[in-house]
């Protein structure tokens, strides 16, 4: 009896696989990958701002959790903040936007101020507009040069991997800041 609703799991996930065009195996990836990437593979490099911005009415970092533990933390150790931070070409106010960082940083550790952060950059202008790059990994803020990992993108950044190097550009007493961001990926 126990069988069928493992057969009737199977039967839909293949319908839905070939529906919609997702190889079913490890094979089937594999041809179709060589089909829709026959570039080789391209190391490319760049390098923008991503701002930080607290002290407004308009924040771009909101915490939206912390532990009841969190207020007597040195590190901060609990607290949940989403970002949606603008990306830019410059560090200057007034750069060019070209994106938007959006995710969420986590205080993981209670150790250190670090920040273990999860998110997507969404390019929203430019020669990569509507492409993506995400990014997951331990950033020990107060550290000058500190790096993350790129574990994927989208558009221009297909199957991107990587590292990008933080240095704080900029930071004031109210948690504003900007960084930036040196990244060097593999991707097609």
């Amino acid at each position: 009896m126990e069988k069928k609703p493992i057969l009737v799991v199977f039967f839909v996930a293949t319908i839905v696989s070939i529906a919609y065009g997702i190889p079913a195996s490890p094979e089937a990836l594999e041809k179709w990958l060589e089909t829709q990437y026959p570039a080789k593979e391209k190391v490319t490099r760049l390098v923008f701002y991503v701002r930080d911005v607290i002290s407004t009415p308009t924040p771009t970092n909101v915490a939206v959790a912390r532990a009841t533990s969190t207020i007597g933390s040195p590190t901060n150790f609990g607290l949940v903040e989403v970002i949606d931070d603008p990306v830019t070409v410059g560090p200057e106010p007034g750069s060019k936007i070209i994106g938007r960082a959006e995710g969420i940083i986590a205080r993981a550790s209670l150790e250190e101020i670090s920040l273990h952060m999860t998110f997507t950059i969404v390019f929203t202008d430019g020669e990569y507009n509507s492409s993506t790059l995400s990014f997951v990994g331990h950033n020990a803020y107060l550290t000058k040069l500190r790096h993350i990992s790129i574990v994927g993108g989208t558009g221009a950044f297909a199957f991107a991997r990587g590292v990008t190097f933080i240095d704080t550009v900029w930071s004031n007493s109210s948690g504003d800041a900007v960084f930036r961001y040196d990244s060097v990926l593999v991707h097609y």
